[in-house]
């Protein structure tokens, strides 16, 4: 995916559950809540208060909730 297909996922995705797929291979869904110029925040979709800011260049593949998988 392009940087630019990953933000407009995110952005349309704001406060939905997303499936994330890292350039290291991990696989994790989460939250994203804001999107700056680099990257953006999101939560894990878990139960904790963890929120975290991930910069776009270590995200490899974003799919919205109800898409097929990775």
């Amino acid at each position: 995916m392009t940087r630019e297909e990953i933000v407009q996922v995110l952005k349309s995705n704001l406060n939905k559950t997303v499936t994330l797929k890292f350039t290291d291979g991990f696989i994790t869904q989460a939250t994203p809540l804001t999107v700056d110029a680099e990257g953006f925040i999101h939560d894990l979709a878990t139960t904790d208060d963890h929120v975290f800011w991930v910069a776009f260049e270590e995200v490899a593949e974003v799919t919205a909730a109800g898409t097929p998988d990775l």
